[in-house]
C-alpha cells in the first residue's frame, strides 16, 4: 500500500463514479453478496428474498413499557445482482444481524469498505465477521444494553485478537432496546445509521461521521506490517444516543445505500404506516419496499439524491442516485 493519505482515499467508498456513470452497477435484494459490478439497474419483486424476522416490544406515552420487545424484518439488495452470497444476512459488502437476549433486543448493520477489493480482499468478509461477532457477544450476555459502543468494541476486539485476523474495514451501527428500562440505546460509526419514528416524526436519528467527503469513520484491520497505512478509527469514536421508546414506535437501520438515496421525508412516509405493527410479514414487505425504492433511485441519472446534494455542498457538480449495496432492518416496539 502507499502513503497513509493515498491509501485512505483508495479505501474510502468513493462512489462518485456511480453518480456520473449511470452504468455503474446494480443489485438484487436477497441473502447474497456482491462486488461493485454491473447490472441492468432494474429490480422487481422477483429480486426479493425474504430474509428474517423476529422480536417484539412496546411502550405508552409517559409510561415505562413492561418488558418491551421488538418485532423485525430484514431486506437487502446487493449492488451487483449477479453476485449473491449464501449468507442470508449479507447483501454485497453489507451485513446485518438481529439478536435477542433476556436483557434486550439488538439490531445491527455494517458496510464493508469496497476499496479493499483492489488489493484482492473481499470487503464483505470483514463487515460480516463484525456482525457475527456482535451476535456472539449478545448470545453470551457479555454486553450491557445501555452501552452499545462497548458491545461493538468487544466484537471488534474479538476480530483483532483472532489467530487468523480478517483484513478489511467497515462502518457499523448497533441499536439495543433495554427490556428493563424501555430505552433505546444506539452506537454508530461512519455513515450507516438509524431512525426512530413516532407519529410521522423522526424522534432520534444517527449522525454521519466523515473524515472528509465520502470517507466515513470505519473500524479496520490492516495487513501485517501496514498499521498506520490504513484509515482506522476506534470503537470508542462511535457516536452514541438514547431515548425512551413507546409501544408502536418504528425503528429503521440502514447502510448508506439507503440514506444516500432516500431522504428522511421519504423514509418517514413509509415508516409512519407501520406504527404499532406487530405483523412480521407486513414489516418484511415494508423493508422490501424501502430497499426496492432505494435501488430504483440509485440508478436514476436525473434524480437529485441526498448523496448528490451532499456532493454539491462540497463543490462537486453531481446529479443522480448512488449505486450501492442496500440493507434495511425494520423493527417496531411491542410489549
Amino acid at each position: 500500500m502507499q502513503t497513509a493519505v493515498a491509501c485512505t482515499r483508495l479505501l474510502s467508498r468513493a462512489f462518485l463514479n456511480g453518480i456520473y456513470n449511470r452504468n455503474a452497477s446494480a443489485s438484487g435484494l436477497p441473502s447474497s453478496r456482491s462486488e461493485k459490478g454491473h447490472s441492468d439497474g432494474n429490480s422487481s419483486e422477483s429480486d426479493l428474498k425474504h430474509v428474517r424476522h423476529g422480536h417484539s416490544n412496546e411502550t405508552n406515552e409517559n409510561t415505562v413499557i413492561p418488558k418491551p420487545r421488538l418485532v423485525s424484518g430484514i431486506s437487502g439488495i446487493p449492488k451487483n445482482l449477479h453476485m449473491r452470497r449464501m449468507n442470508p444476512f449479507q447483501f454485497g459488502d453489507d451485513s446485518c444481524f438481529v439478536s435477542q437476549h433476556s436483557s434486550g433486543d439488538v439490531l445491527g448493520v455494517a458496510d464493508g469498505v469496497g476499496g479493499w477489493r483492489q488489493y484482492g480482499v473481499d470487503p464483505g468478509t470483514f463487515s460480516d465477521a463484525l456482525m457475527r461477532a456482535c451476535e456472539r457477544v449478545v448470545a453470551a450476555g457479555a454486553f450491557r444494553p445501555q452501552q452499545p459502543a462497548q458491545l461493538l468494541a468487544r466484537a471488534y476486539a474479538e476480530l483483532m485478537d483472532s489467530k487468523e485476523p480478517i483484513v478489511g474495514s467497515s462502518t457499523a451501527c448497533v441499536v439495543v432496546l433495554s427490556r428493563e428500562t424501555g430505552r433505546l440505546h444506539a452506537a454508530n460509526i461512519g455513515d450507516s445509521g438509524f431512525l426512530l419514528v413516532r407519529d410521522g416524526r423522526v424522534l432520534l436519528r444517527s449522525e454521519e461521521q466523515q473524515h472528509y467527503f465520502n470517507t466515513p469513520y470505519q473500524l479496520s484491520n490492516a495487513p501485517p506490517g501496514q498499521d498506520g497505512q490504513v484509515l482506522a478509527d476506534r470503537p470508542e469514536a462511535a457516536r452514541t444516543s438514547e431515548m425512551p421508546v413507546q409501544a408502536g414506535d418504528v425503528i429503521m437501520l440502514g447502510t448508506d445505500g439507503v440514506f444516500d438515496n432516500l431522504p428522511d421525508a421519504m423514509l418517514v412516509r413509509e415508516l409512519s404506516g407501520l406504527h404499532g405493527c406487530a405483523d412480521c410479514h407486513r414489516l418484511q414487505a415494508a423493508a422490501n419496499a424501502i430497499a426496492l425504492m432505494a435501488r430504483r433511485l440509485a440508478f436514476d441519472g436525473t434524480y437529485m439524491s441526498p448523496f448528490a446534494k451532499n456532493a454539491l455542498t462540497h463543490g462537486i457538480d453531481a446529479v443522480g442516485g448512488k449505486p450501492d449495496d442496500i440493507t434495511v432492518v425494520l423493527a417496531t416496539v411491542i410489549s
